[in-house]
């Protein structure tokens, strides 16, 4: 259903006040009945301007909204400088001397890419959007990580100490895609460090 304008609202009420019926009404803005219906329903008794402002104040409501609260920002920057331009993400590959690649999703936290790959001289590449399956083993370990901090707990309060539990536990658990070797075993096998 399209959004109905100020002035198709303003039909509506006038064609209500002359007794017009739904169909009526749908016929004449050229709008299915169910939307005329829905839209009436809305506001009782019908006011355009009432219900223009109500569908404003629920257009405002919808689509994706920000959740990076400063509690949050203050714990990401805190635990892993992920807001200062992902240091944490130069530092760990700067002792990486065999990295070919890094492969990043669409978050702000890799809006400075550029700047990776100017210091590493290696390229950042993107996942498309809503691709998990290009980033399989990702999707896992997120899976994983929601074991121990499921969404509704609030991030601010998972500690230093569950953090590196948590990681510990993921990177020394044995996968079936590394033939059954841990992430940690497989990374100190093909890593070069210097």
């Amino acid at each position: 259903m399209t959004s109905l304008s100020s002035q198709e609202r303003t039909v509506i009420q006038t064609l209500l006040e002359l007794n017009y019926s739904v169909r009526a009404i749908a016929r004449f803005i050229k709008r299915s009945p169910s939307t005329v219906s829905i839209e009436i329903h809305q506001v009782t008794p019908y006011k355009a301007e009432i219900a223009h402002a109500l569908a404003l104040k629920k257009r405002h409501l919808r689509g994706r909204h920000d959740t990076l609260t400063p509690a949050i920002a203050v714990f990401l920057n805190h635990h892993i400088g992920i807001l200062k331009g992902t240091p944490v993400l130069i530092r760990f590959f700067q002792g990486i001397k065999n990295a070919k690649s890094i492969t990043v999703d669409r978050g702000r936290e890799f809006a400075k890419y550029n700047e990776i790959e100017q210091k590493l001289g290696i390229p950042v590449y993107f996942a498309h959007p809503y691709s998990p399956e290009e980033r399989g083993s990702n999707e896992i370990l997120n899976r994983y990580v929601r074991r121990f901090i499921p969404k509704e707990r609030k991030i601010e309060t998972v500690s230093a100490k569950e953090l590196d539990q948590i990681n510990h536990w993921i990177n020394a658990r044995p996968m079936k895609t590394l033939n059954w070797q841990s992430p940690r075993k497989v990374f100190q096998q093909f890593a070069v460090f210097g």
